[in-house]
């Protein structure tokens, strides 16, 4: 018999947009409010570029160059500081494919999630983006002169801001998805060996080609790997003790 409780298809595409707009309403209201320190947020994320041995020349090719690396940052900044509101979302339409959950276990994945990712945009800001920058501007220093478009900047560091934020988002991922049922830290390790390879090969994509550069990013990255598997083990354990606990109380219900 059908769960009368259960939602239809199009009952759950409804909730995904109506949580989908809320995203997007908290993105853009921070985005407005970053956006009136637009010139502080230039100089901050230009920092890096200005603090070279060879420091680069930034310019706006275009009129609205200006404008639009403003509204990029503002946008970027709005989603970071809208992240406890985009997580917590996230959460609650994936929360029903649990089973349980509670007020702490929402809370948890709220805090570790906007904590993990304002520490990815941070390691991102502090670490990687310095040595990308140090590598990239000191090709052809020799021959051509370092102007770059403060656009083409701003697009390159917002995606690597980003995508290390995204990337410390693993160990939060693998509880939702042990959680759910479809991870465990019996595949996590089994598995350990290929993603010590892909972790290399991803670290050295976005680093430049030393071994130092390589390091800063592997180390971090294999280290949240580690996490997730300590972190899938805990929650596993914790869905069979509830399970083992259900079954006992549905036992003592039938004895009775």
């Amino acid at each position: 018999m059908a769960d009368p409780n259960e939602m239809t298809f199009l009952q759950h595409l409804e909730e995904l947009r109506w949580r989908i707009l809320k995203c997007l309403a908290a993105i853009v209201i921070f985005a407005i409010l970053a956006f009136i320190k637009a010139d502080w947020l230039i100089s901050f994320l230009t920092a890096p570029a200005l603090r070279l041995n060879e420091p680069v020349i930034l310019q706006a090719l275009k009129v609205s160059d200006m404008f639009m690396v403003q509204l990029i940052a503002s946008l970027m900044t709005g989603l970071v500081l809208a992240s406890p509101v985009v997580i917590y979302q996230i959460w609650r339409f994936v929360e029903p494919a649990m089973g349980r959950s509670s007020r702490r276990t929402t809370l948890s994945v709220v805090i570790f999630g906007s904590f993990f990712l304002l520490a990815g945009v941070s390691f991102g800001y502090l670490i990687l983006l310095p040595f990308s920058l140090r590598f990239f501007t000191s090709l052809g220093r020799d021959m051509v002169e370092a102007n770059y478009s403060i656009h083409a900047y701003l697009g390159y560091v917002v995606w690597m801001l980003l995508a290390a934020g995204m990337v410390f988002q693993l160990p939060v991922i693998s509880f939702i998805l042990t959680r759910i049922g479809l991870l465990t830290p019996v595949f996590l390790r089994r598995y350990r060996k290929f993603a010590l390879i892909g972790i290399l090969v991803f670290a050295a994509i976005l680093t430049p080609p030393d071994p130092m550069s390589q390091m800063f990013m592997a180390v971090p990255l294999l280290l949240l790997y580690e996490l997730s598997i300590f972190i899938s083990k805990i929650f596993s354990i914790e869905e069979s003790s509830q399970d083992e606990s259900d079954e006992n109380n549905g036992d003592r219900s039938e004895e009775s």
